[in-house]
C-alpha cells in the first residue's frame, strides 16, 4: 500500500489539481447535483468490498450514491459508492472538488479502464425522439487536461471521443422576429441564421468556433442568444463542426465558459480526420453535409458573429 499512500499524500501537483474543479450548476427543478470524476488508476484491495478507483472528483459525491460508469466501447454500467477514501484507512462520508479514492460494487479491477469516467449523468435514451444532449464521458475526459494532455493514451482516449460525440450548437437569427397572419412571431425563409464564433485569447484578432457538450455548460454563455429571440440550438458531430471551424477558425474550443474548456486547434482536428477512427465513423459523411441534424435551405445564410470571449 506504500505506493497508494504516496499517491494521495505525496504528490503536490495531483493537489493542485483542486483548483481546475468547478462545481457543476444545479438542476434547479430536480434539485440534484452533476459530478464527474475520471479513473486514472484501479486495484483491489482486502479491506473493502468492491474495486477502488483514484482520481479526482468534480462536484460533490458521497457514500451511497449511484453514479455511472462510462467506457468505450462497452454499455453504460450502474454502480454504487461503496466507501471513499482520503488515503488507505482514511475514510470520507463525502467529497468535494479533490483527489479521492472512490470504491464501487465492481468484482474486478479488469472490469474498469484506465480513463474509464464516473458520473451523475444518467446516460441519454437513444431513441427518444428531440433527446437532450449530453456527453459526461467527454466532459470527463476535458476536467483533467490540463494536467494529463501529456499522457499520450490519455489523449487517444480523448481524441476517440471527440468523434464520438454529438455537440450542442447555439444558432442566432440576424434579424428580429416578424409578425405572422396568424398573430404569433416567427421567421421568414430569407431570415440569416448563423452561428456566433469567439475571438481567440491566443490571439485576438483571430477567432474560434464554441460548441458545448450540454446544456449546462452552454448556459454559462450568458450572450449565446439575442434578447427577444427564441433559444435555437443545433447538434453537431465532429465533421460538420470542422466544415465551420476550416472557414477562417483557429480552432473548436468545447465548453469556453467551463467546465473543463479545451481548444482543440485546426492542426490537431486535421490529424483527428486522419484517423481510422474518424475515417470508419464518418466514412459516408462530406464536408457538405457534415452534420444529419441540420438542414439549411440554399437561400438561408449561415453568417457568423463574433463575440469577445470571457478572460
Amino acid at each position: 500500500m506504500g505506493k497508494k499512500r504516496s499517491w494521495f499524500h505525496g504528490n503536490k501537483q495531483a493537489r493542485k489539481a483542486e483548483t481546475l474543479s468547478t462545481e457543476y450548476a444545479k438542476e434547479k427543478k430536480r434539485r440534484t447535483y452533476r459530478n464527474s470524476f475520471l479513473v486514472e488508476e484501479v486495484y483491489e484491495t482486502s479491506r473493502l468490498q468492491g474495486v477502488i478507483v483514484l482520481g479526482t472528483i468534480h462536484g460533490k459525491i458521497r457514500e451511497g450514491d449511484t453514479m455511472y460508469l462510462y467506457q468505450p466501447d462497452e454499455p453504460v454500467r450502474e454502480v454504487h459508492v461503496l466507501a471513499l477514501e482520503a488515503g488507505p484507512r482514511e475514510m470520507l462520508e463525502s467529497a468535494k472538488n479533490g483527489r479521492v479514492g472512490i470504491c464501487i460494487d465492481v468484482e474486478k479491477e479488469e472490469e474498469v479502464q484506465r480513463f474509464a469516467v464516473l458520473s451523475s449523468v444518467k446516460p441519454v435514451d437513444e431513441t427518444v425522439p428531440n433527446r437532450i444532449v449530453e456527453n459526461p464521458r467527454l466532459l470527463g475526459l476535458m476536467m483533467e487536461y490540463a494536467r494529463l494532455y501529456t499522457n499520450k493514451i490519455y489523449m487517444d482516449v480523448l481524441l476517440y471521443e471527440l468523434c464520438e460525440t454529438k455537440f450542442l450548437i447555439p444558432l442566432y437569427m440576424g434579424c428580429p422576429p416578424m409578425l405572422q397572419e396568424d398573430g404569433t412571431f416567427g421567421y421568414g425563409k430569407d431570415a440569416p441564421v448563423g452561428f456566433r464564433s469567439l475571438k481567440d485569447l491566443e490571439d485576438p484578432e483571430k477567432t474560434v468556433f464554441p460548441a458545448f457538450t450540454d446544456q449546462f455548460a452552454l448556459s454559462a454563455w450568458k450572450d449565446a442568444f439575442s434578447k427577444g429571440q427564441p433559444r435555437q440550438v443545433v447538434a453537431f458531430f465532429l465533421p460538420g463542426i470542422i466544415h465551420y471551424v476550416e472557414k477562417g477558425h483557429t480552432g473548436l474550443v468545447v465548453n469556453p465558459f467551463g467546465p473543463g474548456t479545451v481548444k482543440f486547434p485546426t492542426e490537431l482536428l486535421k490529424f483527428v480526420q486522419n484517423t481510422e477512427v474518424y475515417k470508419r465513423k464518418f466514412a459516408n459523411v462530406t464536408a457538405s453535409n457534415g452534420n444529419p441534424y441540420l438542414n439549411v435551405e440554399k437561400n438561408v445564410s449561415t453568417e457568423e458573429k463574433t463575440e469577445p470571449a470571457e478572460e
